[in-house]
């Protein structure tokens, strides 16, 4: 996979993120596509788990904006300003995702505290 097909692919989660569409965020997923450690019991295993939970994250309030998008090696590093409803335990903070790229499909994400750590796993 070449820069420019990653950089599409990228510019497709941009705009899906900011229209709010999982409909078009699942269609930049592979079928097997990962999040969190595939132990934990919310761990997503696959295409419908990973849209069930923005789903609901979005349904309970939640909400994020990207604030930085870069291209690594087959990776997508997506900064994130995230806010979480009134009455949450915590109200705003930014976290980072790396959206690993396999057939030009996001085929795992992978969730960062740090943007030095993200940006190490996506080739940056």
């Amino acid at each position: 996979m070449n820069y420019d097909d990653v950089n599409a692919l990228a510019l497709r989660v941009r705009a899906s993120f900011e229209s709010r569409d999982l409909v078009a965020f699942g269609e930049l997923l592979s079928d097997d596509v990962r999040w969190g450690d595939d132990h934990h019991p919310r761990g997503c295993r696959n295409r419908a788990q990973v849209i069930a939970t923005f789903q609901n994250a979005l349904a309970n309030g939640l909400d994020g904006t990207i604030n930085e998008l870069v291209v690594g090696t087959n990776a997508i590093l997506c900064g994130l300003n995230v806010s979480w409803p009134t009455g949450a335990p915590r109200s705003a903070e930014s976290i980072y995702h790396v959206y690993l790229i396999r057939d030009n499909l996001i085929a795992a994400i992978q969730r960062f505290d740090d943007r030095a750590s993200a940006a190490t796993a996506a080739g940056i």
